[in-house]
């Protein structure tokens, strides 16, 4: 269905890509403009629709482009032999800091995705998204040690509330550091996550 497009060079084709999910990151998919894509790439309107023949048909390639990445990221960087929960949050955080520093707008993309109400594309996207998040914590944290968890700590709302807060460190220090134009500053974002690892190990973990 891509043939066109995947046939160009790779820098073309990044160039489409990166153009592509800074747009419907910052606009939504109702908002985003193909012209404005168009020219965030550097090609004509009409060439980006001789590669995608919809903006809907960009957009869902975008995400299972997104899909695709992150996952051969996690297979790269992830040890399935890792039980212990904050080993595993460590992995993981090194996949995301890769994809950030390859791709800045795709993990914006990949959250605006979950609020995106558009009738044209919202039932695709929650088929794929129920899809994908079940195998993906599945494969993620099911096979997690939790016999290192305090006795009476629920194991599963514990991950969720370490999980949620991380996440949220992160998006904070990304939407600080664009609101000052700067790039985003990983080796501190690194030492803020440590910190709150440790924090966290403290008030969940049994103290060896």
């Amino acid at each position: 269905m891509f043939d066109k497009f995947l046939s160009i060079d790779q820098e073309k084709q990044q160039r489409v890509i990166n153009a592509s999910l800074k747009v419907f990151a910052l606009k939504g998919y109702e908002a985003a403009s193909t012209n404005e894509i168009a020219r965030e790439a550097g090609i004509s309107k009409g060439l980006l629709f001789h590669y995608f023949t919809s903006k809907k048909d960009l957009y869902l390639y975008l995400y299972d482009y997104a899909v695709d990445l992150i996952t051969e990221k996690v297979n790269e960087f992830v040890d399935p032999r890792e039980r212990d929960f904050f080993e595993r949050l460590k992995q993981i955080t090194n996949v995301k800091m890769a994809i950030y520093d390859q791709f800045p707008d795709l993990l914006t993309f990949q959250k605006t995705i979950y609020f995106e109400e558009s009738a044209e594309v919202s039932s695709e996207l929650k088929a794929r998204s129920k899809l994908i998040a079940e195998n993906a914590y599945h494969k993620l944290f099911s096979d997690i040690d939790t016999s290192k968890f305090k006795e009476g700590v629920d194991v599963k709302r514990a991950m969720n509330v370490i999980l949620w807060s991380l996440e949220g460190l992160a998006d904070s220090e990304r939407e600080r550091h664009k609101a000052l134009g700067i790039d985003l500053d990983i080796p501190h974002l690194l030492e803020e996550y440590e910190r709150y690892v440790q924090l966290f190990k403290t008030s969940f973990y049994k103290q060896s």
